[in-house]
């Protein structure tokens, strides 16, 4: 076995046999396992700038056919990563959370939907048997737009009198509604866990990737008195409609800026978004991808979303 180290985002020639090693977008370095026979058996794309926290390198972009490449290029990562000055390895994740990042823990289930990690089963155990422990949980949540609301009618209507307004996305103006996403997005974010602030100009171009599937009924910007104040992003979950499933719609995103004091606004989008889903033919919604202590989970739970997969990001001193 050998192990090859090449620093900046170009790949070398002769490495690229599956898509893996360019799905790792302009890593600081990629590391390479190769067999006896020249093989490639195992990568890893590593980041040790702009990343989320001092000290944290991350690990992404990773492939490995089996247990023992798996942990050798893990290892050999964590040692590159040290060179650098890392003091912790966090991963799976392409530099940071605005990027692909989590390993699914049981993707056996039911079929992925639009946007959600994918991986070989295997793969989250590899990690553990290199020695990285659990950093943060994730889960995904399934639930029956069934007419449920959460939000009471005297809060509601309190909320409207107070000047709130919640309306759809304008697509015509796409490039400018995200710019108002992206800006409530920092504000609600800016405490979670692992964030990590992105430019306007990398957010629009991330947002891009869904355009051609959005339907703008389904994304509600809240405003008072004309002011942004929070926002959720529905998406058909297109994968479902064509393995035969369940028609469903996807809650990519909910934000609620803190300053705005709206208490129960959060909700009310939740509402909003899944009665215009109903409307519209579908069955179920899927709170996608949400950590284990973000606010979002608790509205999961006041609609009873059961939980159908779980994901995990793990960690290793350095």
């Amino acid at each position: 076995m050998k192990i090859d180290v090449s620093h900046g985002p170009e790949i070398p020639d002769g490495f690229v046999s599956d898509g893996q090693a360019s799905a790792a977008a302009d890593p600081d370095a990629r590391i390479y396992l190769s067999a006896d026979d020249g093989r490639c058996v195992a990568r890893v794309a590593l980041w040790w700038r702009e990343t989320p926290g001092e000290g944290i390198g991350t690990i992404g972009g990773f492939s490995a056919e089996d247990r023992g490449a798996a942990v050798r290029v893990l290892d050999a990562a964590m040692d590159e990563l040290r060179l650098h000055g890392c003091t912790r390895a966090v991963g799976p994740m392409n530099g940071n959370t605005w990027r692909s990042y989590r390993f699914a823990e049981s993707p056996e289930g039911r079929k992925p939907f639009l946007l959600e990690p994918r991986n070989p089963a295997e793969y989250p155990a590899w990690w553990r048997e290199a020695g990285f422990s659990e950093l943060a949980a994730y889960s995904s949540s399934a639930m029956p737009l069934d007419g449920t609301e959460v939000v009471s009618g005297p809060l509601k209507a309190r909320l409207l009198r107070s000047g709130l307004v919640i309306r759809r996305m304008d697509s015509e103006r796409y490039d400018d509604e995200l710019q108002v996403i992206h800006r409530l997005s920092l504000r609600s974010f800016s405490n979670n866990f692992l964030y990590t602030p992105l430019d306007e100009e990398s957010f629009l171009k991330s947002y891009q990737k869904v355009k051609s599937r959005l339907d703008p009924d389904l994304v509600r910007i809240a405003e008072r008195d004309g002011i942004p104040c929070g926002f959720v992003f529905g998406i058909p979950d297109l994968e479902a409609a064509a393995g035969g499933g369940k028609p469903a719609m996807i809650v990519k995103t909910l934000a609620v800026d803190p300053d705005a004091r709206c208490a129960g606004l959060g909700s009310l989008l939740v509402d909003e978004l899944h009665r215009i889903g109903r409307d519209k033919g579908y069955e179920e919604a899927i709170h996608a991808l949400q950590h284990e202590n973000n606010t979002s989970l608790k509205i999961t739970g006041r609609h009873e979303g059961r939980v159908f997969r779980k994901y995990v990001v793990f960690s290793h001193p350095l």
